[in-house]
């Protein structure tokens, strides 16, 4: 977002009354809402360490933000001090990268740096220039270098090449000291490994990021599914059975994103599952095998569904048709979890997972099994070794809707975030990126056993909690649903 104070989520700005909207007369009273009251517009390294070193002189609330797409809130906050780093852009592509301090025996390899406010859409443009592809997310501006990386960062090549954390070779972070450091495998390895799936600016205010760049496939193939049910008993015939094609679909190696609507809604499209499946280099061979569970579904009792096929020359092809960016300016939440096998084949879960979509719609945010090579070496939750998607239930309201409202649906998705506590057990877990932002159990849902070893790498880089986020490791700022 191209101004200090603007959010993609409009809940991240509004304050609790006295709001105001885009039709709001300029004589109405307005709050400040939940924008912080002074932003530094970063240009430069120093100019964070200045702002950083001055917030923690004074003990100030400090919030970082990039783009401002943060889902949980956490570059937004009232009474707040914000560093921004929207406008600190920089691209530079490397055939033969070797991170800081590493031995003489370590090869170099092609990656390129981002600056912090490089953004996906400008990066995939840049790459495909380079003929190189760069694992990113699936929305043009969501930042590159911001809290898509600390989160993990899901991706369409995910199932090559991982998540986005797992392609970054180096990383340079503001400390609460001010001081500059540089982050790899040979530097500080606790601070790397925390840093990648830590979450938000809790381990560090990033200024680049350098990630491993791959070949261009030969071509991009793309997949339309569509599942339709005209009652809610054959809805729930056929999203029972979606769930059981999505575990074969990503283990014949396809990632996309999707849809469940439920019937009697005012969507355009009908009930049932919708979605766009794709895999570099995908033949007539993968593809049969990913369609079929899906074309199985079809029979003559009020379910029908299709598969097709299309062909893109090259990634840069597919990003300028499908890349969007949903949820401008709306006041979309999601509670989730990461989708796996155990559950969607378990009939218990998999039968109480399609009453909730039934009841309330639900979303697939990504779709895909992740390549788990050096799992062990992020910090994000250990169920992305098993998971085959992110699997969410979103709520959203109007802005000018009564605070009654607003409520019950915040306090509705803390429900529902219980409700997959129970269906997905202990060990459930989530991508914090598309989390809920009042999640009861947040610690363990979004970090699960990992989370003891990010407190402790916390308390000793950030003894005094000064980089803080809603629901941030070591955190005092969450929150509330009410």
């Amino acid at each position: 977002m191209e101004a200090p104070g603007a959010y993609t989520g409009m809940l991240w700005e509004y304050g609790p009354t006295d709001q105001c909207y885009i039709n709001t007369t300029v004589e109405a009273p307005c709050q400040q809402g939940y924008v912080p009251q002074y932003s530094v517009n970063a240009s430069s390294i120093k100019d964070i360490q200045t702002a950083v070193r001055f917030a923690n002189k004074h003990d100030l609330y400090l919030v970082i933000k990039n783009t401002g797409h943060d889902h949980l809130g956490r570059s937004s906050g009232g009474n707040g001090f914000s560093i921004w780093t929207h406008y600190l852009k920089g691209r530079t592509w490397h055939d033969s990268f070797v991170p800081v301090n590493a031995p003489k025996d370590v090869s170099g390899q092609p990656a390129v740096t981002l600056q912090a406010g490089e953004q996906w859409v400008d990066v995939y443009h840049a790459a495909a220039t380079e003929r190189r592809i760069v694992v990113g997310g699936h929305a043009r501006t969501v930042g590159s270098a911001g809290g898509w990386l600390t989160g993990g960062g899901h991706s369409a090549w995910s199932n090559i090449y991982g998540l986005g954390i797992d392609n970054v070779l180096e990383v340079d972070v503001i400390t609460p000291t001010g001081e500059l450091v540089t982050l790899n495998p040979y530097t500080n390895q606790d601070h790397f490994w925390a840093i990648r799936g830590g979450g938000g600016c809790a381990f560090g205010i990033v200024t680049h990021v350098t990630y491993k760049t791959h070949p261009e496939p030969d071509h991009i193939q793309a997949v339309l599914v569509q599942v339709n049910a005209t009652t809610n008993e054959t809805l729930k015939e056929a999203l029972s059975a979606t769930l059981k094609a999505l575990d074969i679909a990503t283990a014949a190696g396809y990632t996309g994103y999707g849809y469940i609507n439920q019937l009697n809604t005012e969507s355009l499209f009908p009930a049932g599952f919708g979605a766009i499946l794709l895999k570099p280099n995908g033949d007539d061979e993968s593809f049969f095998a990913a369609a079929a569970p899906f074309l199985k579904i079809n029979n003559s009792n009020g379910i029908s569904s299709l598969a097709f096929p299309l062909i893109y020359p090259r990634w840069i092809d597919y990003i300028n048709v499908y890349l969007t960016d949903q949820n401008i300016a709306q006041n979309v939440v999601d509670a989730s979890r990461l989708l796996t096998p155990s559950v969607i084949h378990n009939e218990t879960a998999n039968e109480a997972l399609v009453d909730m979509m039934i009841e309330h719609g639900a979303g697939l945010n990504f779709i895909g099994r992740v390549n788990t090579t050096g799992r062990s070496n992020t910090a994000v939750h250990p169920a992305w070794a098993e998971s085959i998607g992110v699997l969410s239930f979103g709520t959203n309201w109007e802005d000018e809707a009564p605070f009654e409202e607003k409520q019950f649906k915040r306090q509705l998705l803390v429900a529902q975030s219980e409700r997959l506590g129970e269906i997905f057990g202990p060990t459930g877990g989530t991508y914090i990126n598309e989390a809920n932002p009042f999640e009861p159990d947040w610690q363990n849902v979004f970090w699960g056993s990992n989370y003891a070893r990010l407190l402790g790498i916390k308390r000793s880089i950030d003894p005094t909690n000064l980089f803080v986020c809603n629901r941030c490791v070591g955190t005092d700022i969450v929150f509330e649903a009410s």
